[in-house]
């Protein structure tokens, strides 16, 4: 029997979650006794002497510590790849949704009488997976004769066409002797979690992911709170968020970027599915609308209280209106142990010409007080500044940034004066993939190329640097660990 053709022409909504930054690969303890370390094969611990744990977990998105530790968190990736599997995760009118288009298919389908090449079939584009999984595994017995050979790639596990759905698990650890094992999971969800932090004090969490389903070609991040006592039950805050917010210092309040509108023009996929040998494979193809070009977004730096004094999660949360501001994904927010917020972004003034200025400014303002609004730098100091400001990474004792620049070169900057010092001054026209990380308030864990002279003349290192000097960490680390964390 000849293959026949089951061709569906379904555009899928994609969200661009910010792409083309580096990661946060490493995670110091607070009391800087061992780091996470995220490797290219999964999830490890390595103490101040580099010496790696077992491993701890495979798949592992976003890690954040709790404040003794003891303790740290995890977002662990998985994939289901079956509708009883996937049904229980899905919101319930998620499922229903699914469950009535899956069955509108089916009976169209069973219908079909014409040339199954010109064969379409319309579906929500976000449930697309979910549908066929439904169809596969609730309908296939049924379906597989109208079809024919073209439904055995739909069939087969290991067929071209990837029926599966990742679910992404936030689960706590328990660190003891060099070694971290799973303690409990606190919540599931099917949308990506991109970035993570614990509230000071360990009560709650927040966490900044695509929503599941998605709200909107624009809506690329959501960010949710979640309280320890209940992390069944997330409270989504806000959506349209950048990819880096803080909690204030209390605890109890998230302060975050939001865009005030869509962004123009998104990335859609074309997802077609055609037969090819008998089996069903399918193709991805990204676009953007020509007539659509980047544009300047208004948003706001917002303070939301969304624990209350029990600890609990508020019901409506209080929210404020720090600044308002160009909004871009990677828009960084850190808070102060005083209290102020720091921010890093373009320092636009209206009305402007054409030649908008690309890099940016810091900024800082007292929550208490939004009209101390004010640059924390000089214009002469800020041209020092030459590295990626939304990458900083503030030192422990909330002296100094860390900007890594676009050629790989690591830069100190003093808060105070806006004095810059190169900690590491080579360049290199590979792209980075790690974000530094702080180990105290004099120490700085960052990637250093092949030749460097802090590191070793064979491949990449990850290295400890100190007033005192540098010391390589990864020097005994596998191949494995090292891919995607060291080296692109």
């Amino acid at each position: 029997m000849t293959a026949r053709l089951v061709c569906l022409s379904i555009l899928l909504f994609a969200a661009v979650l910010p792409g083309c930054l580096p990661e946060a690969r490493i995670a110091w303890s607070p009391d800087g006794r061992y780091a996470l370390v995220r490797g290219g094969d999964g999830l490890y611990l390595s103490d101040g002497a580099g010496k790696l744990s077992a491993r701890i977990a495979e798949d592992v998105s976003a890690v954040a510590w709790m404040p003794d530790s003891r303790q740290f968190i995890a977002v662990c990736d998985k994939t289901v790849d079956t509708w009883d599997e996937l049904a229980p995760r899905l919101p319930e009118a998620v499922r229903k949704s699914v469950e009535m288009q899956a069955e509108a298919f089916r009976q169209q389908i069973l219908a079909y009488k014409g040339d199954w090449q010109k064969f379409r079939f319309d579906a929500k584009p976000s449930d697309v997976i979910a549908i066929l999984m439904c169809l596969r595994d609730v309908h296939g017995k049924e379906l597989a004769p109208a079809v024919g050979d073209a439904w055995k790639g739909l069939a087969a596990r290991n067929s071209p066409l990837p029926l599966k759905h990742s679910v992404r698990g936030v689960q706590v650890f328990e660190v003891a002797d060099g070694q971290a094992n799973p303690v409990k999971t606190l919540l599931e969800t099917l949308g990506p979690i991109t970035e993570i932090r614990v509230a000071p004090g360990g009560k709650a969490f927040a966490y900044a992911g695509q929503a599941y389903p998605p709200e909107g070609p624009g809506a690329v991040l959501a960010l949710y709170a979640v309280s320890m006592a209940a992390p069944d039950k997330p409270c989504r805050v806000e959506g349209r968020v950048s990819l880096f917010f803080d909690w204030s210092p209390d605890g109890r309040s998230l302060v975050y970027a939001k865009a005030d509108s869509d962004e123009p023009g998104a990335c859609m996929p074309t997802v077609t599915f055609s037969t090819r040998e008998g089996q069903l494979t399918y193709t991805r193809q990204r676009f953007r609308d020509p007539e659509q070009q980047p544009r300047l977004r208004q948003g706001q730096i917002l303070r939301c209280t969304v624990i209350g004094e029990d600890g609990t999660l508020l019901k409506k949360p209080d929210k404020l209106r720090l600044a308002l501001v160009s909004f871009f994904d990677s828009l960084p927010v850190r808070c102060l142990k005083n209290g102020r917020v720091l921010f890093a972004a373009r320092d636009i003034h209206l009305p402007a010409a054409d030649n908008i200025p690309a890099g940016l400014s810091l900024f800082s303002l007292d929550p208490a007080d939004p009209k101390t609004l004010a640059a924390m730098f000089t214009p002469e100091a800020r041209k020092e500044v030459v590295g990626r400001l939304e990458l900083l990474q503030l030192s422990p004792d909330e002296t100094r940034l860390c900007v890594p620049d676009e050629e790989g070169r690591i830069l100190l900057v003093d808060l105070a004066t806006g004095k810059v010092t190169a900690v590491h001054a080579e360049g290199t026209k590979d792209p980075m993939t790690t974000i530094p990380a702080w180990r105290s308030k004099d120490e700085l864990c960052f990637v250093v190329p092949q030749g460097s002279k802090l590191g070793a003349p064979n491949r990449s290192e990850l290295v400890l640097w100190s007033p005192a000097g540098c010391r390589r960490l990864s020097q005994d680390w596998p191949q494995a660990v090292v891919e995607g964390l060291l080296v692109p």
